[in-house]
């Protein structure tokens, strides 16, 4: 049991080589200078790669768009990856960012009784800052004075790939490579109940087990390197894993520069978690750059003020991080269809002036529209254009409520529909650009391979941030995700309704339905559930005795490609088009109406060609910016 795993005496550069050619040259390049500067190896014998008489067979990390199955104990990228040069953890970012990481720690024939990580700090070389872990309180949405977040991964053992051809088609080459097994899926916090994903950690013979390490940087850290470590306690023996982070000296803005918009129903909470936490569920959304959305009126809105205008989101409300003092834009009149009142003229005019009216008053910068019949159908469209020409022919400020469809263009509603919204499958790109020409939008929802991400558990994590890249490709300014805790099924189900998330990946069925052919018997995995809810009435043996939600993998990376995208806004800004274009070929080269049905994704699948591109767009954005930084330290505007 005493014997050491010896890595050979290689660069990381050569490391990386062996394992990604090409995309994480760059990266591998940055890290090969620290090491050499520092005279050391980066793969020599580490405290973090021995096997331990406590039952550590390796200590290893990936990086945040990676989903490592419990039972992968071969994986290629323990040698090296874009975060781990075989010795330690070295990230980088931005100011006012989330950076995130995953530190696998894989148990030995012995198996691991008690497990349990911790970061203390992060201290700047050759400075005075500091970044300064705090314990977590009980409700998991109070960020303030907590940069450092630590969270237990949870798997879930997939025994059937998602049959839904409009996510992906089983045996086609746009088809996940490895959709069953047990996959990583909920971010449990720390201090979650025991034995539910809450310190220490039990781990099993030859298994994995993950820990998702998130840091947060204000807006106030000086750029430079920051250096700690990870340490790893397992049935008392101590284990330090060097972290370093490279913070480069600019700042992501509060307000994104692209809209995500995902459907969230309380009611759902208030049924799993026996009370109202909807102002919880927002504020956690917030932090991951999305904006939980319904339908309001008049009243409900003036209600929830405080998140519309940005009071919620202040460090007096417990809140930090991206997006303080911003409030969300998204205010619709409507969800899932229009609602009543606006098919006759007269009770149209007089609502949608009403409605305009208010928000002009109250809410001037908000994004509204009238959602029509959900994914109507050609029975739907005489309705459909009934009803726009109701709000169209308003003469008042009403005639401005724009007309939302989830549909790809169809000429039959040619003139009606102010905003299309279509799944990746009907993004017709060259159509979008004539819309917009037209003085109309084109947005996008959900996913489906090939022609954009597939957002459930069997899919690669980085299916999310793939779709937000092809937003930023096609000019795309809203993301639309149907729904983001979607516990208690729909109508659709067959039998009980009352799902069981936490022990049954499948969240979306509609199997058994009566009088439907096999086309509509589908199912999926984790469709329609970005959260989980940290507490369980329904099923208290699942509860994790968290006051609020556990987010996932898939939410993680939309907030990845989210932060992503204010990285390409801000190289936008400062003409660094070649880059641009340079790393959009790298990651998303085509997506939706460029790709054909049955070919492979056009966007890759691994987290180190997005991370290798994210590198190569933060050192040309402070390069930049440096050089317009005139000599009173200001900065230019």
């Amino acid at each position: 049991m005493g014997t050491k795993l010896h890595l050979p005496h290689l660069s990381a550069l050569a490391l990386v080589l062996l394992a990604f050619t090409g995309p994480v040259t760059e990266m591998a390049g940055r890290l090969d200078d620290r090491l050499l500067s520092e005279n050391r190896s980066p793969a020599g014998p580490s405290s973090a790669s021995e096997t331990l008489p406590s039952g550590i067979g390796a200590i290893w990390a990936v990086n945040d768009s990676e989903k490592i199955d419990k039972d992968d104990l071969q994986n290629p990228q323990k040698v090296s990856n874009s975060v781990w040069d075989g010795h330690r953890v070295m990230i980088f970012g931005a100011r006012n960012e989330i950076i995130a990481f995953q530190l696998i720690i894989e148990a030995n024939a012995r198996g691991i009784n008690k497990l349990s990580v911790a970061v203390a700090d992060l201290k700047q070389k050759n400075g005075t800052a500091k970044i300064v872990y705090a314990a977590p309180v009980s409700d998991p949405t109070h960020y303030a004075g907590r940069p450092i977040q630590l969270f237990s991964e949870n798997y879930m053992h997939v025994s059937a790939p998602t049959e839904a051809r409009w996510i992906y088609k089983q045996g086609t080459p746009s088809a996940p490579k490895k959709p069953t097994g047990w996959k990583p899926v909920q971010l449990v916090p720390e201090n979650a109940k025991p034995g539910k994903g809450g310190f220490p950690l039990k781990v099993e013979p030859s298994q994995n087990q993950a820990v998702w390490i998130e840091i947060y940087t204000s807006r106030k850290l000086p750029a430079g390197i920051y250096q700690g470590n990870v340490r790893v306690k397992a049935d008392g023996e101590l284990r330090d894993v060097p972290i370093e982070l490279e913070l480069f000296d600019f700042t992501l803005p509060d307000e994104n520069s692209m809209t995500a918009m995902v459907y969230y129903e309380g009611l759902q909470t208030d049924l799993y978690q026996g009370r109202n936490l909807d102002a919880v569920y927002h504020r956690f959304a917030h932090r991951q750059r999305i904006e939980l959305v319904n339908a309001y009126d008049e009243q409900s809105a003036l209600k929830a003020r405080g998140r519309l205008r940005g009071d919620d989101f202040t460090p007096a409300q417990g809140y930090e991080g991206p997006g303080e003092n911003v409030g969300n834009k998204i205010i619709p009149a409507s969800f899932y269809g229009p609602g009543d009142g606006y098919d006759e003229r007269a009770s149209a005019w007089r609502k949608t002036d009403a409605w305009m009216n208010f928000l002009r008053r109250t809410f001037p910068d908000a994004i509204t529209f009238l959602y029509m019949p959900d994914e109507p159908r050609a029975a739907d469209y005489a309705r459909i254009r009934k009803l726009a020409g109701n709000v169209h022919s308003n003469p008042g400020p009403g005639k401005q409520l724009p007309i939302f469809v989830t549909k790809g263009y169809v000429k039959e509603l040619d003139g009606a529909i102010d905003i299309w919204c279509s799944g990746p499958q009907a993004f017709d790109v060259r159509r979008a650009l004539e819309e917009r020409a037209r003085g109309h939008d084109y947005w996008v929802y959900n996913g489906g391979r090939p022609f954009g991400g597939a957002i459930v558990i069997d899919a690669p994590a980085t299916d999310a941030r793939a779709t937000i890249w092809g937003c930023f490709k096609h000019g795309i300014r809203v993301y639309f995700y149907w729904h983001g805790n979607h516990w208690q099924h729909n109508r659709q189900k067959q039998g009980e309704r009352i799902q069981n998330v936490w022990a049954n990946p499948i969240t979306f069925d509609n199997r058994g339905q009566p009088n439907k052919p096999l086309t509509s018997q589908s199912f999926a995995n984790g469709d329609g559930v970005l959260m989980y809810p940290g507490e369980e009435k329904l099923h208290p043996e699942e509860d994790r005795g968290i006051a609020g939600p556990c987010a996932t993998i898939q939410l993680a990376n939309f907030r990845r490609g989210l932060q992503d995208h204010q990285y390409l806004m801000l190289a936008r800004k400062l003409g660094l088009n070649a880059l641009i274009n340079e790393v959009l070929e790298s990651v998303v080269p085509r997506m939706f109406s460029e790709v054909q049905a049955n070919s492979p994704v056009g966007f890759s699948e691994t987290g180190n060609v997005y991370e290798a591109a994210r590198y190569k767009l933060a050192k040309a954005i402070a390069g930049k910016q440096s050089e317009r930084q005139p000599r009173d330290g200001s900065m230019e505007p």
